[in-house]
């Protein structure tokens, strides 16, 4: 069905209305019956490719979107199954797509419907440039304008594509020696002298475009975006194409310079005999043409100058006036075009031709209806040609409708006689038509112009097709059925003789040039047969002789093939004059359906019953009309259920056909207006619906609140009455009072909560409250001179160090590949341990945090603390890189620097008593070398590099006690440790010593360095104290002897201060100074 059968009410407004929108989205085909409407994107809308082709084989017009190959698959399949010759009628302004609808009609017939043998079939698509070449030029609305109208026929055999033959009319042969301004002449002139070497050039005395007359008129030498040498060469490729030889194609271009030189041919005039007489001004131009084509310059020069008159006894020679020489010259040069164009047609007929065919599918691209600023006697051709095939379409239209009532079994009721009949036959009735009068006028010698126009304005004056001039001027009016328009007929006459003298034409037939002389021999057999077949009497008709006859006659025929075929019609329409994409100009459009006569087709369908739906459509969106849906076994009941309700029964709006339901645009609009109320009850119902759920969410959303809310309230409740039973039992609770102090003080944070509330065993907190207030172990240094002797600094990092970092011991040890946030107790253990060991490294992970974020410890209460957690690794192996992986997650990127240089300390003191495992010892070297803060870096190198040397006899080295007092305050200080050694020969002097050093390890760098270098091993150190001498073994450390009397006496209870050991000030590397040992 037809969109334009939809709305209520056909107007030209309703029209416009629905090609814009749908020009807008890109939707630029519309269907009214089987007509296409096409309007020209401007822009590539990718709508064309095999795989949209594919889509609409094997479908119908109502399967498919509008689209220009659901018309080429319906006239295809129409040729196949009723065996009848389709043929599709393309119609339209110049530059509103008309030669891009036939190649995609081509394109899809010959892509989709080609046999096994196709590369035997010729393609038309490669003969295309030929045409154009030779059949295309530049006007004011187009820069490819076709300047032809052409019948190409697809011929199918079997259903498959054999050949095609192509058929030309009205060739605008003016155009060849006269072009408006902003125009120009056939593209051919152009890329031929572009594209032409340089050496056949010169043969050719050919030169720049703007030296020719023909070519220069319009000032438009050059199009914006053509290139025309390399459209030469595809010219030249395409003839080739079609088997022409070199000789034939340097023919073509003598005729074309020929053409180019016959334009410079100037005249002047003399008098004689009180005549004017036309001379040639320069024979250079004369001389060239004959050269070119071999024919003889004076023959030449005397066709443009004189007239021959044949008598039966003599030829007359009569001169011609200069106004007659020119046109004398303008006609051999159209003449030669339009032969050498026809000749190139019949050799790609013979190229293309099929062996054999069933049927044909026939494309029709004819000129649109053309209403110029200047309308000649070529612009009377086409228009009487659109008023003519408008004629045929309504006819077409008219048949279609009258078929389907048929079918339908329907009433047809006739329809009047059209507007478009009664102008042809204003146009051509004998024996005063204005075609008529114009081939009569011709056909007199004496007759002019201004003849023909009073014989016009004499019978047809009174004529409502007709109009006269209000002022004398040259010119008449014709009212065609899209409008007015205004015809001036100036060389009217001239243009409709449209033959050539016969002493012209022996000369061109004459010619030595091959092309020439056949194409100009056929053309005088064609004369004569004419002439004989004229003079035979009445028995037979006389054959047409003036261009205006010539073209009716193919004109008659075009209209008897199209009437024994079955006709398609495709409008194209150009959207705005400026060729701009996205632009949908109105008022350009409008002019253009008027033109296209789309107005008068919907108004003939409008007098009938114009809406026509088939049963199950119709039901589908007016069938809940009648109060529920009919089945599907009873549509046509149905249907007149719907109608009877809706429009009365019996009634004049509708007729119910076998499959569908005619109905008047009243009808529809009754129909749709109550199908609109229907719908609108339908939205009203919803509305009402959908309100009530919301307002039923709604209620359930303050229910929600409301339960909400008196959870809280519960809850509240229920925290006061807690809060009043923790006030009643807060004294039960174990808490000293400056933990509680610190509570109040410090801010509690959602990452770190207070350490200080972490709790820890029984023993260490009444060892930490018992010592609480003590004197702190870092007591202020004293100066001290360096230690006389001094250990050996020969450790450095192993040379893979940097193949280890920490993440690879993470990777392959930690539980989670993560670490946790500073400060943040842990819920598992880091490493993987064992069941038996989980619960000790979380206690001790407590411990941990005490030791770096507790503000309050101090003092004693440091050193107790951090021995007591070194206490548990000595005591369990297993415990010893968990104790170091914790230290390294609560120092790693920690944002509080009191408690990073804490976890420091912590880090220095264990690393002073037990070693990481060897699978920790080299990523922890690592960790500590890269992220040690500053000075804790180089303490905690060497106490592991020192600590690396025991492993040569102990794979895990560990100490007996805890570091000493000695030990916390060098980590501490970042400093080197020194003791007093006195020897039994009454010496002493100062000595540093380190965490790993053993016994025999520190007499023997005493003795070297008193000069004693050998027989260093065995020897070892004591210890007096007070009255009591200490030996220490050779293989036990140097200051495990002072941890085991710091642990024999008990310090915490004795009321004597700790002992004090000299400390030096950091500036002085911090070296430290301890008790007596003697040798």
């Amino acid at each position: 069905m037809s969109p334009f059968l939809c709305f209520r009410e056909v107007s030209e407004s309703s029209v416009l209305l629905c090609l814009k929108k749908r020009f807008h989205c890109n939707l630029i085909y519309t269907y009214i019956g089987q007509i296409l409407i096409s309007v020209n994107p401007f822009k590539d809308l990718r709508i064309y490719s095999e795989d949209v082709a594919t889509m609409y084989q094997q479908g119908t017009l109502s399967k498919n979107a509008p689209h220009i190959f659901a018309i080429a698959e319906m006239a295809y399949t129409l040729s196949q199954s009723s065996g009848q010759e389709q043929c599709v009628l393309i119609s339209g302004h110049s530059g509103s797509g008309k030669t891009e609808a036939a190649k995609a009609i081509v394109q899809y017939l010959t892509t989709l419907y080609q046999g096994s043998d196709s590369h035997r079939i010729r393609q038309p698509c490669s003969v295309l440039p030929i045409l154009e070449s030779f059949g295309n030029a530049r006007t004011i609305l187009n820069d490819n304008s076709s300047r032809f109208g052409k019948l190409l026929d697809i011929h199918l055999r079997h259903g498959i594509v054999v050949g095609t033959s192509i058929s030309q009319y009205l060739l605008e042969k003016s155009r060849v020696v006269f072009q408006a301004h902003g125009e120009r002449n056939y593209h051919v002139f152009y890329e031929l002298l572009a594209g032409l070497p340089v050496e056949q050039k010169e043969e050719m005395y050919l030169q720049e475009a703007e030296s020719y007359f023909y070519l220069n008129q319009g000032r438009a030498c050059e199009v914006l975006g053509k290139e025309d040498s390399q459209d030469f060469l595809v010219l030249v490729q395409a003839l080739e194409g079609i088997s022409l030889s070199d000789d034939q194609l340097n023919s073509t271009w003598a005729v074309l310079a020929a053409i180019l030189q016959l334009g410079n041919i100037c005249f002047t005039s003399y008098e004689k005999e009180s005549f004017e007489h036309a001379a040639i001004a320069s024979d250079t131009e004369i001389q060239i043409v004959a050269n070119l084509l071999r024919v003889s310059a004076e023959l030449l020069q005397s066709a443009v100058t004189h007239r021959v008159t044949v008598t039966s006894y003599d030829r007359i020679f009569t001169p011609l006036s200069v106004e007659g020489a020119i046109d004398a010259r303008d006609s051999i040069a159209k003449a030669l075009y339009y032969l050498l164009f026809e000749w190139l047609l019949l050799r790609i007929n013979e190229w293309l031709a099929p062996w054999e065919s069933d049927c044909a599918v026939g494309i029709v691209d004819i000129h649109g209806f053309e209403d110029l600023g200047v309308n000649s006697l070529e612009q009377l051709c086409i228009n009487f040609a659109n008023e003519h095939l408008q004629w045929f379409f309504c006819q077409t239209v008219i048949a279609q409708e009258e078929e389907e009532y048929s079918q339908e079994q329907l009433a047809w009721i006739p329809i009047s006689k059209m507007c478009s009949e009664l102008c042809l036959d204003f146009l051509t009735a004998k024996p005063h038509g204005i075609l008529c009068i114009l081939d009569d006028q011709t056909s007199l010698i004496q007759a002019t112009d201004h003849t023909f126009l009073q014989k016009c304005h004499y019978h047809h004056g009174n004529s409502p097709w007709y109009t006269k001039p209000k002022l004398p001027l040259p010119e008449f009016t014709v009212q065609h059925y899209a409008g007015p328009v205004t015809y001036q007929v100036h060389k009217f006459l001239n243009k409709n003789r449209d033959q050539l003298r016969p002493e012209v034409l022996d000369i061109f037939s004459q010619s030595r040039l091959k092309v020439v002389s056949h194409i100009f021999q056929r053309a005088k057999a064609a004369y004569s047969q004419r002439r004989e077949l004229g003079g035979r009497g009445r028995g037979l008709r006389p054959q047409a002789s003036t261009l205006v006859s010539k073209f009716q006659q193919s004109l008659q025929d075009l209209t008897a093939k199209l009437r024994g075929s079955h006709a398609f019609f495709i409008r194209c329409i150009t959207p705005n004059p400026r060729k701009l994409s996205n632009v949908f100009d109105v008022e350009y459009v409008n002019c253009q359906l008027r033109h296209s006569g789309i107005l008068e087709a919907i108004h003939i369908l409008k007098e009938g019953f114009p809406v026509h739906l088939p049963f199950q459509s119709f039901l589908a969106r007016y069938g809940l009309l009648a109060g529920s849906r009919p089945s599907s076994l009873q549509q046509r009941e149905g249907c007149a259920a719907v109608l009877a309700h809706v429009l009365g029964n019996p009634s004049d709006l509708y007729q119910i056909g076998v499959t569908k339901v005619f109905l008047k645009e009243k009808g529809r609009q009754l129909l749709e207006r109550r199908w609109l109320q229907r719908q609108s009850w339908a939205v009203v119902t919803l509305q009402r619906k959908f309100r009530r759920l919301l307002q039923r969410r709604r209620l359930q959303e303050k229910v929600t609140l409301i339960q909400a809310h008196f959870r809280g309230y519960q809850a509240r409740k229920r925290y006061r009455r807690l809060k009043k039973t923790l006030v009643q039992f807060k004294s039960m609770i174990i808490i000293s009072r400056p933990l509680i102090q610190r509570r109040k003080r410090c801010q509690v944070t959602t990452e770190q909560g207070d350490v200080g509330l972490l709790e820890i065993p029984a023993e260490l907190a009444d060892l930490l409250h018992f010592i609480e207030g003590e004197k702190s172990s870092s007591f202020p240094p004293f100066p001290t001179q360096p230690p006389e002797v001094k250990v050996k600094d020969d450790l450095s990092l192993p040379p893979t160090i940097n193949s280890y970092p920490f993440s690879s011991f993470i990777k392959s040890h930690f539980q989670k590949p993560d670490f946790p946030a500073p400060g943040q107790p842990l819920q598992h253990p880091l490493t993987h341990l064992d069941a038996e060991h989980q619960e000790s490294a979380l206690e001790i992970n407590k411990l941990i945090l005490r030791f770096i974020g507790d503000q309050s410890l101090r003092g004693w209460q440091e050193v107790l603390l951090g021995n007591y957690i070194a206490g548990r690794g000595l005591g369990d192996a297993a415990l010893r890189n968990e104790i170091f992986s914790q230290v390294v997650a609560q120092t790693w990127r920690n944002p509080d620097t009191e408690h990073s240089q804490r976890g420091w300390v912590l880090m220095a003191t264990l690393l002073s008593c037990f070693g990481p495992s060897p699978a920790l010892e080299k990523p922890l070297l690592k960790f500590v070398s890269d992220y040690g803060m500053e000075g804790y870096s180089a303490v905690c190198q060497r106490k592991m590099l020192t600590a690396a040397q025991c492993t040569e006899t102990e794979p895990a080295p560990s100490r007996a006690y805890p570091p000493t007092q000695l030990e916390w305050t060098a980590n501490q200080r970042r400093g080197k440790m020194v003791l007093d050694v006195h020897t039994f020969n009454g010496n002493s002097f100062s000595a540093e010593v380190e965490s790993w050093m053993t016994g025999e390890q520190y007499a023997a760098w005493i003795l070297s360095a008193r000069g004693c270098d050998k027989k260093t091993r065995g020897w070892s150190v004591s210890m007096f104290t007070g009255n009591t001498w200490q030996d220490l073994l050779g293989c036990d450390f140097v200051l495990d002897l002072i941890g085991e009397m710091e642990e024999t006496s008990n310090f915490i209870s004795s009321s004597q201060a700790p002992t004090e050991y000299p400390i030096t000030p950091e500036r002085d590397r911090s070296i430290l100074h301890s008790s007596d040992l003697d040798m």
